[in-house]
């Protein structure tokens, strides 16, 4: 499957592309019905994959969307820049998402003042599409980058990302780093673009576990980590750009105007679908969602908004050592 979403982020199609999908799934005829087939389209969306729109269509094209959404395999296209994904063979990493499009649209105005030659750095790198975004953008703008660096914790990561960027690298050499928690920015160099789309959900002292300290979307330490370190990663003239949720901005933000010039480039509102915290259905989880609706800011909606009852902003910032 292919989604398809435009520059604007105001839609989003998605498509069964190719044999195995158009012959194999849907019985059709490559020669008879293309290459392609329209599944479905959605406007102003704020999520990739949401179930409430998809629920929304007919029964009969609800149900075969329903099951092209689940397949482990999709393509995300988005201002002309596509990633393959396999989350069969890559089960720890998340597919992009509507923060991740939602960076790449913002990179617009730095991306055009990002020098020459330059090096851009992604900070868990997750897929990498954030990083093959700027460096494909960069060369749509006669401004290739001379290194592309990414660090991610999970190995995993690292090999879906550096297979996405190798295979469209030209002469811009493609470079990864495994971090590790509490000291995930240990790489040598400066560079012209950092980039970060961060774990931000916070979790109270009284719900930590050991076996759940390795959550992709939780805790704000590598923010803080960023605020603190972060300016020694930049040449002079560069730019940390990076994802702020309302689920933390209240203690992150702080960190980052005591010491930088913040820029906002984008915001979106957005829903927090995050089973774990807001399914409801274990003690921890209710005790989750009470502390971030109390303590944080968190949004709730009754009756639901667009079909969501929870609800985030996030923030794209542009951050620029004072």
């Amino acid at each position: 499957m292919r989604i398809l979403v435009d520059r604007d982020l105001r839609r989003l199609d998605a498509y069964a592309e190719g044999p195995a999908e158009i012959e194999g799934i849907l019985d059709g005829s490559v020669r008879d019905d293309g290459e392609q087939l329209l599944l479905a389209s959605f406007d102003d969306p704020v999520l990739v994959t949401d179930p409430w729109r998809i629920a929304q269509l007919p029964p009969s094209r609800r149900d075969v969307v329903s099951s092209f959404f689940g397949l482990p395999r999709r393509t995300i296209e988005y201002d002309g820049v596509a990633l393959d994904f396999d989350a069969s063979r890559h089960p720890r990493v998340w597919s992009p998402s509507i923060d991740t499009l939602l960076m790449c649209k913002a990179l617009a105005p730095v991306l055009d003042e990002t020098r020459e030659n330059g090096s851009v750095l992604e900070v868990g790198c997750g897929s990498g599409f954030i990083a093959l975004y700027a460096m494909q953008s960069l060369r749509r703008r006669g401004k290739a980058p001379s290194e592309a660096h990414l660090i991610d914790i999970e190995p995993q990561a690292l090999q879906v990302a550096m297979g996405a960027l190798e295979s469209v690298a030209g002469s811009t050499l493609v470079t990864t780093s495994l971090g590790r928690r509490g000291d995930a920015l240990r790489v040598r160099g400066r560079y012209d673009l950092v980039m970060m789309n961060p774990p931000y959900i916070r979790r109270p002292a009284d719900l930590a576990d050991p076996a759940f300290k390795d959550n992709p979307w939780e805790g704000v330490a590598l923010l803080r980590e960023l605020a603190s370190e972060g300016a020694s990663l930049l040449n002079p003239g560069g730019s940390l750009v990076l994802v702020m949720s309302s689920l933390c901005d209240g203690l992150a933000r702080p960190w980052f105007d005591a010491s930088w010039e913040v820029e906002t480039l984008a915001t979106l509102d957005v829903p927090l679908k995050v089973y774990a915290v807001t399914s409801g259905l274990t003690a921890k989880s209710r005790a989750w969602m009470e502390y971030l609706r109390d303590v944080e800011g968190l949004v709730v909606h009754d009756p639901p908004l667009r079909g969501y009852t929870t609800w985030q902003r996030l923030e794209i910032l542009r951050c620029r050592p004072r």
